[in-house]
């Protein structure tokens, strides 16, 4: 009760808004179709009937009247459609779940029946979620009933818990339609795609242990260290057969005990045009870079800084940590911070985007608030290397143009200086970028 008393009502633009909306979606003519309506009616009225003209009378009234069949066959045959589609859609409900792979062809594993035997009419429809995916349906034979199968092709990554569908049904002169939309509750998760990246090999980081060098050697372990005197080492450690003959005194010191991090921290951060980072973090999990022992984790993911150790659940999260079409990345979704601090981390492998700058800057003050190294990997993509010199050709070039490597490298100055190593890898040739675009920075410097 109380949320219908606090429910505020529409305004008046929001009901014309509505109404129009429900209109336009609901009217069965196309533009075409209602250009033609229009055009046979205003020529019977002025040239049929003022005139007395029968050609354009008879031609006219042809016209109304394919208008017409047009729309009773397409909103009967539609109305039909629905019906039995429906019914044929109830099967795949119960199906598992839809994994697909952006850039590629992927098999939807759905097929409705093929329905040739309407005249003058036909099916098909697009995939509005997951959102960029485009659709083509081919007709196949499946036993002895003719289907229309659909292909999925996915542009950017994603993952969701029902696929929304709307088909059309027209007819033949593409003078009328009957719109339907139809949520198919089934999960769905799209990988990136890893484009032209080969597995990469990164230095692991080295971690002080309490074992001795070598397991035969003194309790102490063995004096292997050699470095100048300094006041406060013991007269026992010096090298005094050294000293006689080069007359400067160095000392022999137990050797370190260190060993190998086996454990390795990776982090994806998600922000505008991060395909490519994405499609980076994919190929360093599935070609094993991580090693055996390491946790996983992303933005988007509840709670803030949980981390995975199981591959699938690694790929869950990068499929889910996409932004929403038209949105850059808010504070709501920054878990690198709480990633940090929950698995205290010594050495975090971190996979960023380049193109959205409030990204640029979070990863600038987590780097600078954090005690643990940061090995920064970006991926990116589209990277103009020289600009056309004629005026014409730069201006055809500008609706194309992303990021040149100038600009590129000017946005990461600040960013290098704060991470203990920086990596730049381009999705579309899988070259290592890093030597090339921040070179000329560093010798500026």
């Amino acid at each position: 009760m109380s949320e219908a008393i606090n429910r505020v009502p529409p305004t008046p633009r929001q009901r014309a808004w509505l109404l129009w909306h429900f209109i336009v979606s609901h009217y069965p003519l196309t533009l075409s179709g209602t250009l033609t309506l229009a055009a046979a009616a205003g020529a019977l009225r002025v040239l049929g009937y003022g005139s007395m003209d029968l050609v354009v009378f008879a031609l006219c009234l042809c016209t109304l009247i394919i208008v017409v069949c047009s729309l009773f066959a397409t909103v009967i045959g539609g109305l039909f459609i629905q019906r039995r589609l429906l019914r044929a859609l109830d099967p795949d409900i119960a199906e598992g779940r839809l994994d697909l792979e952006a850039g590629y062809p992927n098999d939807a594993h759905f097929a409705v029946p093929a329905l040739g035997w309407l005249p003058l009419v036909r099916l098909e429809w697009t995939v509005m979620t997951p959102d960029g995916v485009s659709t083509k349906i081919q007709p196949r034979r499946i036993g002895s009933s003719a289907c229309l199968i659909e292909s999925m092709t996915p542009a950017l990554r994603g993952s969701g818990a029902q696929v929304t569908r709307r088909f059309e049904v027209s007819d033949a002169l593409r003078l009328c339609r009957y719109r339907w939309t139809v949520n198919t509750p089934r999960a769905f998760r799209i990988l990136p795609n890893i484009g032209a990246y080969r597995p990469l090999s990164l230095q692991r980081a080295l971690v002080t242990e309490d074992g001795l060098p070598d397991a035969t050697g003194k309790p102490e372990g063995d004096r292997m260290e050699i470095r100048p005197y300094a006041p406060g080492d013991s007269v026992r450690d010096i090298l005094w057969k050294g000293y006689a003959r080069s007359r400067q005194l160095s000392v022999r010191l137990p050797e370190r005990s260190v060993a190998y991090d086996d454990k390795t921290c990776a982090y994806l951060v998600s922000g505008g045009g991060d395909e490519a980072a994405a499609a980076l973090a994919r190929m360093a999990l599935e070609s094993g870079l991580f090693g055996d022992d390491w946790r996983f984790g992303a933005d988007g993911t509840a709670p803030l800084g949980m981390a995975t150790t199981e591959r699938e659940s690694a790929l869950d999260a990068i499929a889910g940590s996409r932004l929403a079409h038209g949105k850059s990345a808010d504070q709501s979704r920054w878990g690198l911070d709480s990633f940090l601090t929950t698995q205290q981390a010594r050495h975090c492998l971190v996979f960023a985007g380049t193109e959205d700058p409030r990204v640029i800057e979070r990863l600038v003050a987590s780097a600078s608030s954090a005690t643990c190294r940061i090995t920064l990997i970006l991926g990116v993509e589209g990277l103009t290397e020289t600009l056309p010199t004629k005026r014409w050709q730069r201006l055809l070039w500008r609706a194309q143009e992303s990021t040149t490597p100038t600009q590129l490298a000017q946005r990461l100055t600040g960013l290098s200086q704060s991470v203990e190593s920086l990596v730049i890898v381009d999705r579309h040739s899988g070259r290592d970028l890093t030597a090339a675009l921040m070179a000329p920075q560093r010798k500026g410097l």
